[in-house]
């Protein structure tokens, strides 16, 4: 249900793999040119939004819990899943049980998602859910009519999100789609999720 979720943010991700040569999962010292960067040879940016740190030791019996040391950049890091913030720029020893990892969205992060789990709708008239955390940062969210090869012709929308904050003000902005006529319907549903926690 998470992965049908996160199809706009997939589907994006696929875009820039395909016009910049982006992977959608990118070693950190890709993005990252300091030492610690190559020291986490498992942990990687999915997305380009989300920081993933697989688990790939034991459970420990005592605990019946897996751990992993985490390197977190510079900044304000937040767990997507159980809602913990880290302040980044270190080492951070994560455990978890069997069904979840650290996965951690950095201040400003912002991940389009479809807001149905249910169903296996892919059709673009599909309302979204807007993941924004606190912080300064933007996105663009790439979108075609998932069936033909109209994206060819320029028959694709991209839609620019931008979030600014400063102290307690936070501002986000859905800026008009380019390309968007004939590609996206007249009206859609956007349900904004703010990642407020302190």
């Amino acid at each position: 249900r998470l992965r049908h979720k996160l199809i706009p943010y997939l589907y994006t991700a696929n875009y820039r793999t395909h016009t910049q040569g982006e992977p959608i999962c990118m070693p950190m010292y890709y993005r990252y040119h300091t030492p610690e960067a190559y020291k986490v040879k498992n942990q990687y940016i999915f997305g380009g939004q989300l920081l993933v740190a697989p688990i790939t030791t034991p459970t420990d019996k005592r605990m019946n819990l897996a751990g992993v040391d985490v390197w977190l950049p510079e900044g304000r890091w937040t767990d997507i899943f159980n809602g913990r913030i880290y302040e980044g720029g270190r080492f951070i020893s994560m455990y978890r049980d069997w069904d979840s990892i650290p996965v951690l969205a950095k201040e400003g992060a912002i991940v389009p998602m479809y807001l149905d789990d249910k169903t296996n709708d892919l059709s673009i008239e599909q309302p979204l859910e807007i993941h924004v955390w606190r912080g300064n940062g933007s996105y663009q969210l790439y979108e075609d009519d998932g069936e033909t090869n109209a994206y060819v012709d320029g028959k694709y929308a991209i839609t620019e999100f931008k979030v600014e904050t400063k102290g307690d003000e936070l501002t986000f902005t859905i800026h008009p789609a380019a390309n968007a006529s004939g590609v996206l319907p007249e009206s859609r549903t956007m349900r904004i999720c703010f990642i407020f926690i302190i």
